[in-house]
Parts: C-alpha cells; structure tokens; sequence
C-alpha cells in the first residue's frame, strides 16, 4: 500500500506523496514545485498533516503578500485564507 502521507509527515522526508496533488494541494506542479525539500516546511507539527502553513521560509513573505493583496475584500494573512482563495495554489 506504500507510504502513506502521516508517515512521510512524522519523519520530516522528502516526500514522495504524490497523491497529495489530487487530494489535498498542488506541490509537485505549478508554482509550487521545487520549493520545498520536506514535509514539514508546510506541515510544521511533524505527524499532523491537518496543521499547515503558507508562511514557512521564503515562502509567501509577509511584506509581500500584502501588498499584493492591497485592496482585497476580506484578506488576511493566515494559512486558512491562503489556501481558501488558492485552493490550487494560484493566483487570481
């Protein structure tokens, strides 16, 4: 049955998770691809893969992502928000 996504999570690997694409969030294609190396620069409580960040390393820095959401109706700058308006990881 492979490795599932918790086990990948808890051990902070390289994943290899590729259904994560389909059923959760784009990492290994579009904007996101080749800007992680681990599970946990997302998923920061290593074995609870629910709890993610959109904020980790370079990542969607603060000052940046700001300003170009200057104006937004209802913007915020939290994970949850990320993720309910880019649900594919684009923008738009």
């Amino acid at each position: 049955s492979g490795i599932g996504k918790a086990s990948l999570v808890a051990a902070g690997q390289p994943a290899s998770f590729t259904q994560h694409e389909a059923l959760y969030f784009p990492v290994y294609s579009g904007t996101h691809q080749g800007r992680w190396t681990t599970c946990t620069q997302c998923h920061p409580t290593a074995g609870t893969p629910s709890v993610f960040t959109c904020m980790s390393g370079s990542c969607h820095p603060q000052a940046q992502t700001n300003s170009s959401h200057n104006g937004r109706s209802g913007y915020s700058y939290t994970a949850a928000a990320c993720l309910s308006c880019h649900p594919t990881g684009r923008s738009g």
